[in-house]
């Protein structure tokens, strides 16, 4: 417990260190979701750049898409690209580490943006991975901004209604 609070630690100063080099961000959803990127990435999900392209490996969205500057620090220590180049071009004009996450970099399975889309689509894809006989997990994390989105309440009651556990 206490190496994964020193993780999560160490992993704002990157995000900070992201946000002043790149003169762009959104540091409050990125400070109050590191733990929980921090306990999933590196005690939960089945998940790291030997397994990304494996079909039984976990998923994750970042529904709260603003909170891309903490979801890109985790990847970065998970090892799905070079941290120094995250923090030096982070938000910059032809960066490939733009201010939502982009799922054209290794890690990233969905872009997000649209408010609301995190948990239907990840309804989907646990609905996917029980109709093929897989066990994977999916995660998503979701901003407050976003719960009152109609789809988010119709992927709950979808999740509901097809038992995804």
């Amino acid at each position: 417990m206490e190496n994964l609070k020193a993780l999560a630690y160490e992993l704002r100063e990157t995000v900070i260190d992201m946000i002043v080099e790149g003169k762009a961000g959104h540091i409050g959803g990125d400070m109050s979701v590191l733990e929980i990127l921090t306990e999933l990435y590196f005690c939960q999900m089945n998940i790291s750049p030997e397994n990304q392209d494996d079909p039984d490996r976990d998923k994750f969205v970042m529904s709260k898409g603003h909170s891309v500057e903490a979801y890109y620090a985790v990847l970065a220590e998970k090892g799905f690209f070079d941290k120094k180049e995250l923090i030096s071009t982070f938000s910059k004009f032809g960066s490939k580490f733009i201010g939502h996450p982009n799922n054209k970099l290794p890690g990233v399975e969905m872009n997000s943006g649209s408010l609301g889309h995190g948990l239907p689509v990840c309804v989907g894809m646990a609905l996917a991975g029980k109709m093929n006989g897989q066990d994977y997990r999916v995660y998503t994390v979701m901003g407050d901004g976003e719960l009152a989105e109609g789809s988010v309440w119709e992927g709950a009651m979808a999740a509901c209604q097809y038992k995804l556990d």
